[in-house]
């Protein structure tokens, strides 16, 4: 893209080649979990064998939630968090804030309901920080995110080594970008058959030719998020609001004032509800209600994205008279540009702002990132053969390369054997070091260890649909009648990526050195 000369094009080789290597493995494993984490919600979905959650809330709830409310403290009445639950029932969460003493961070503590849609019934109650609330169904979908989100390093630590990551992935990015100075003929650049490494070469600067936009928004948006998280909040807290984390977030979320204390009913949430989603133009997904009980009580609707949006809205109501109040920033109380730029962060990270297809696009592009990761620090090893120590992290790229997918199944499949037993939460991560310890062991051997990795992992991919179905989880004829679409395309998927990886032939490695380009 841009005249440089042979001393500053092999400076940029230099520092977009140890930028990617020196982090690359844990880059790796934060883009290859990322790619996964967008489909967590899916795969929560189908490792309970489907639901029957809609993902919306309609009516009629108001009957259930007062019923609910009489038998809760008044202490907890500061905030109401109404919400579907992952099986189709209402989930009730009333709660305030306070110091959770084993954090030492402001926390939800309150009284959590599971509400049977159909009866009203209360089928499940917890009260406490929510932070400390079990949740064995939910155990893989948590695991998945978690290892994305902060490589499952307890906080703050984790955000901070994925917000470094994110940092050195834009400097290989930038780095990438710049030193391509035929990128739009590297986006059609066909691979050379005549030896292995040139022929990675090419599928790697086609890949990453590709994916140049999608890591740098990737990296830039997940920093961001790390970054503001462990770092920013902290720190805006301590300055601006002398350490009081709940003045912060009032202040920040725009909290609405407190009119009066007085008691006063709550009225029709039924009718709120339905005159919400004729405003918006698509059901409701959450409702949360702000000093439930009171002449100040506020109730906030929040909708997904329509009509081609990147973000939802929130529209508010008066508590107590129903009044339609307007459209309620996620951020502040008035329209900003600050609050817009925020609500672009997380669709673009996310790939959730158009449904499945931004999904599937997210998941893709996420897919060849990490390929563009493995293939570039394979290139950078391979180029230095001969010395010892780049042959040893060689070794090293394969068993991460291989392992990370291979660990993550593992803990997919001790979380359905660990399901009967009730234990899913202590199984599940701890099958991924166990299924990591095992591709680490498989690569030390004198053989090159990628066709017993791949085999593996290939096995992994056909055992986890039967697994499932024999752990108790719904077959596929039930999952036809009642619409489990989710669970059957998943299982589809693993056959097929299991099938493919078996029909793969790895070639071994040519001895013949790679061909070098001026630059290089």
């Amino acid at each position: 893209m841009l005249a440089l000369s042979q001393t500053k094009t092999k400076r940029l080789v230099a520092i977009h080649g140890w930028s990617g290597t020196v982090l690359g493995l844990l880059l790796y494993a934060v883009v290859l979990s990322g790619a996964v984490a967008v489909f967590a919600h899916e795969i929560g979905v189908w490792s309970q064998g489907g639901t029957g959650a809609r993902g919306e809330l309609q009516g009629p709830i108001d009957n259930h939630i007062r019923k609910a409310a009489r038998n809760i403290d008044p202490k907890y009445m500061e905030e109401v968090s109404i919400f579907e639950d992952s099986t189709g029932d209402i989930g009730v969460f009333f709660h305030s804030h306070e110091i959770n003493p084993d954090t030492g961070s402001l926390s939800d503590v309150g009284v959590d309901l599971r509400i049977s849609r159909e009866t009203g019934e209360i089928t499940e109650r917890f009260e406490g920080f929510i932070s400390d609330k079990s949740d064995p169904m939910g155990a893989l979908e948590s695991f998945l995110v978690d290892v994305h989100v902060q490589l499952y390093v307890p906080a703050p630590w984790g955000l901070i080594l994925t917000g470094i990551l994110g940092l050195a992935m834009m400097t290989a990015a930038i780095s990438g970008f710049i030193m391509h100075r035929h990128i739009f003929r590297d986006l059609f650049l066909p691979a050379r058959d005549n030896q292995r490494l040139s022929s990675s070469r090419d599928r790697h600067i086609l890949a990453g030719a590709w994916g140049l936009p999608f890591a740098v928004v990737l990296a830039f948006t997940g920093a961001f998020f790390s970054f503001a998280i462990s770092i920013g909040l902290p720190v805006v807290s301590m300055v601006a609001f002398g350490g009081d984390q709940e003045k912060m977030i009032e202040t920040l979320i725009g909290v609405p004032g407190a009119k009066s204390n007085e008691p006063a009913s709550l009225a029709s949430l039924d009718y709120m509800l339905l005159d919400s989603e004729n405003r918006a133009g698509s059901p409701a997904s959450n409702v949360i209600i702000t000093n439930y009980g009171t002449e100040s009580a506020t109730v906030l609707v929040g909708h997904r994205p329509t009509n081609g949006a990147l973000s939802g809205i929130q529209l508010m109501f008066d508590g107590p008279t129903r009044t339609f109040l307007g459209e309620k920033p996620f951020i502040g109380t008035e329209s900003s540009a600050g609050n817009s730029l925020l609500m672009l962060m997380g669709p673009l990270h996310f790939g959730n702002f158009a449904g499945l297809a931004s999904k599937l696009a997210w998941f893709a592009l996420g897919g060849a990132m990490s390929y563009v990761i493995v293939t570039g620090m394979r290139l950078w090893t391979r180029r230095r053969s001969d010395q010892p120590m780049w042959r040893k992290f060689d070794r090293a790229v394969t068993a991460v390369g291989w392992g990370l997918p291979i660990a993550l199944c593992g803990s997919a499949v001790a979380f359905f054997l660990s399901v009967p037993a009730g234990d899913p939460e202590w199984w599940t991560p701890a099958a991924f070091v166990i299924a990591s310890a095992v591709a680490i062991a498989l690569s030390l051997g004198r053989e090159d260890p990628d066709e017993k990795l791949r085999k593996l992992l290939a096995i992994l991919f056909l055992a986890l649909p039967v697994l499932r179905h024999i752990t108790g989880g719904t077959s596929w004829g039930e999952a036809i009648v009642t619409g489990q679409s989710t669970v059957l395309c998943i299982d589809f998927l693993l056959l097929i990526g299991g099938g493919l990886l078996l029909r793969i032939n790895t070639p071994a490695a040519s001895p013949a050195p790679p061909q070098l380009e001026p630059a290089e």
